[in-house]
């Protein structure tokens, strides 16, 4: 009888339950620690605009920007409470069933070893063995003995696991309710850092709105500035497909005149690619969405592609054919695949400063607003290398703009660059 309840003792005794990080929990912890991360270094980039007009709308732009990600992050937390209140249910839900089903394997236990100890002395052991009708019905008997308690040690050992399970489930429970008060708690503190921005922001729209005009006009005239830019680089490109279009019109009319003494002329020729052009515009095209964001260190896309619109502003808006890219100082404009740099030219507004186009088969990526070049036309460049150093502009900032382009229609870069 004392074994019994030492046994019984033995499987109502709590193991200790190491912390259990429950996987659901821990993914959404690595996925929010990501974009905190990005949100605490780009912080950094918000205090380093110029006071004048121009300052205070890239500071406006730049404020806006991160409140965009902070927003993204408070929106965030709300979907990971609403995760964790669903996995705490989930969670609850197994604790019950394991209970459940420990208490009745504990009690059909207990009732089995009582019987076990009323039954199971020598004699009654011996007894039912001699009381066998023959030989082979004894050894049946011995054998059914040393089953059954083979049977009831592993329904001991089942009912000890069980326990552990239910322990480790138990301290699963607790460890996520943990997370979700930190959670709740954080949730609180970011909503007043976005509060606490969005009441900046509203401070300097106030602020630009008495001088709405002005700005109005300044930006005209940057967007005619950038017209002129896009155009000079589309004549670039255009050139460059009119020279490889016409040293393929000659290699063909060359190899005609080899057959016949006199051809007629054909139509210039569309660009055609190579063989390794063409694996590489095929390798560039199934890395949509995945290509590197092109400068180091911390960032900001302050303006996006296609149509921009000043926050708080009416009608003040200007057409984009990349996306600004606002970095800290010395940061680098990095390429985002393999590629040969097909032109280098100077920044006709910023004088000293220069654009780097690279292409990639019949892809183009082009970088702005650089200085102390690391490269050269002609030169062949890997993804990640560095192509120059992103200089200080007129706001006093690290903005950098980058482009993307089939030859010479312009594509999303967001739409190519990895999230």
């Amino acid at each position: 009888m004392n074994r019994i309840l030492l046994v019984i003792a033995t499987l109502c005794f709590s193991f200790l339950a190491y912390g259990q990080t429950n996987p659901k929990v821990k993914e959404m912890t690595s996925q929010r620690m990501k974009i905190e991360q990005e949100i605490n270094e780009s912080k950094r980039l918000l205090s380093s605009a110029k006071k004048d007009v121009d300052g205070q709308l890239a500071q406006l732009s730049a404020l806006t920007a991160q409140i965009r990600k902070q927003k993204q992050y408070v929106d965030r937390l709300n979907a990971d409470v609403r995760a964790i209140d669903k996995e705490l249910k989930s969670i609850e839900e197994q604790l019950m069933t394991l209970q459940a089903e420990l208490e009745r394997r504990r009690d059909h236990y207990a009732k089995a070893l009582q019987l076990m100890a009323s039954k199971n002395s020598f004699d009654n052991r011996l007894m039912f063995l001699l009381s066998a009708e023959s030989f082979n019905q004894m050894v049946r008997r011995m054998r059914y003995l040393r089953e059954y308690s083979e049977f009831q040690r592993k329904q001991g050992e089942y009912l000890m696991e069980k326990q552990r399970e239910l322990d480790n489930k138990q301290a699963e429970l607790e460890n996520t309710r943990k997370e979700k008060q930190q959670l709740l708690t954080k949730r609180v503190e970011e909503q007043k850092v976005l509060d606490k921005q969005m009441k900046e922001q509203q401070q300097l729209v106030a602020t630009l709105k008495k001088k709405q005009k002005d700005i109005a006009n300044r930006m005209a005239k940057q967007q005619r500035e950038r017209d002129n830019l896009n155009k000079e680089i589309e004549r670039i490109i255009e050139a460059e497909i009119a020279a490889q279009a016409e040293a393929q019109r000659k290699k063909e009319k060359k190899d005609e005149a080899a057959q016949t003494a006199e051809s007629t002329e054909k139509p210039l020729p569309a660009y055609r690619e190579n063989a390794a052009d063409r694996k590489l515009t095929g390798s560039f095209e199934s890395n949509k969405g995945k290509l590197p964001m092109p400068i180091t260190g911390p960032y900001l896309i302050t303006s996006h592609y296609g149509i921009n619109y000043v926050e708080g502003l009416k009608n003040v808006k200007f057409n984009n054919h990349g996306i600004d890219i606002q970095g800290k100082e010395g940061c680098q404009a990095k390429a985002v695949f393999d590629g040969t740099v097909s032109y280098v030219f100077q920044h006709m507004q910023n004088e000293g400063t220069y654009i780097v186009m690279v292409r990639h088969g019949q892809y183009i990526s082009a970088y702005f607003n650089l200085t102390d070049l690391k490269v050269k036309k002609g030169d062949k460049i890997k993804i990640n290398e560095p192509i120059g150093t992103v200089c200080i502009n007129a706001t006093g900032n690290y903005t950098m703009q980058f482009q993307l382009r089939k030859d010479t229609q312009s594509l999303n870069p967001e739409l190519w660059l990895a999230k």
